[in-house]
């Protein structure tokens, strides 16, 4: 009886979780409104950029932001990350390095540094190039300091829909616009370099209907500029939240999936759930 009892439970909580993350995701996105219940630990797959397989494992605060992002793929241009946090737990640094862990003294290869606006939104992004780490980032005799601006712009549902960027002495870089269709899924997005007038469009989907891996954490939303309600392609297999566990696209529908800076045919993720 004990047993039946403690299996029925499981069931209804599990029902109430799934439940509650579809009806969340149909209506608006709030802080609170990503999949809370699981972590992403672990990414491996195949990056079609670098064309290899290597992996990328993510370590938390006891306040369940990222401050780690380790891979076996070290080097320049695949730098491991570390995250910092105000006191309200807000993102403010995002700094990559080589080692495996954020060490004062050390060599940063690239410093972002975010800055928030009255209703609590990052607004504008300082990049810095090849310093030391320090509370704040230090100069470096063959580091190039301060290199652009950036600066982003919210749709109603918090969702960043622009970002334009300018060069440390002023000049239009780029700007980027994101769209998202009725279905509150990110299906374009569009940049044009300088005044060139010349636009660069990535396409997303067809998306599935299941939770986007993305909404276990904001934080993965805004680096990647992506809040979507489900995910870009369909997944081959999905735990019991809906969230995905393997991406495998096929030849004939192709499709890829995304991570921060890195694009992947084939995904594994795996998540710690409470």
């Amino acid at each position: 009886m004990h047993t039946c009892l403690s299996t029925s439970i499981h069931a209804i909580t599990t029902a109430a979780v799934i439940l509650l993350l579809s009806s969340c995701g149909k209506h608006d996105i709030t802080p609170n409104c990503e999949a809370p219940l699981c972590q992403i630990q672990q990414l491996e797959g195949y990056d079609v950029v670098l064309q290899q397989t290597h992996t990328n494992t993510i370590e938390y605060n006891a306040a369940g932001n990222p401050v780690l992002r380790l891979r076996s793929n070290v080097g320049t241009g695949s730098e491991n990350e570390s995250y910092r946090y105000d006191s309200h737990n807000r993102l403010t640094d995002q700094i990559t390095h080589y080692n495996t862990k954020e060490e004062y003294g050390d060599l940063f290869w690239e410093w972002h540094r975010f800055k928030y606006d009255n209703q609590n939104r990052i607004y504008m992004d300082s990049v810095y190039n090849i310093g030391i780490i320090g509370d704040n980032p230090l100069p470096h005799p063959t580091g190039v300091g301060l290199i652009n601006i950036t600066y982003f712009e919210y749709d109603y549902k918090g969702r960043v829909i622009k970002e334009t960027s300018y060069f440390d002495d002023g000049r239009l870089w780029y700007t980027k616009a994101y769209v998202y269709n009725n279905k509150q899924n990110l299906v374009e997005k569009g940049t044009t370099y300088g005044n060139s007038g010349y636009t660069d469009t990535t396409h997303y989907g067809p998306h599935d209907n299941k939770v986007n891996y993305l909404r276990t954490n904001k934080v993965w939303q805004f680096l990647n500029r992506d809040y979507s309600e489900n995910n870009p392609i369909a997944a081959l297999t999905y735990n019991k939240y809906g969230l995905p566990l393997k991406f495998r696209p096929d030849s004939k529908n192709g499709g890829r999936t995304y991570f921060l800076d890195v694009v992947f045919s084939d995904l594994d993720i795996t998540y710690k759930c409470k």
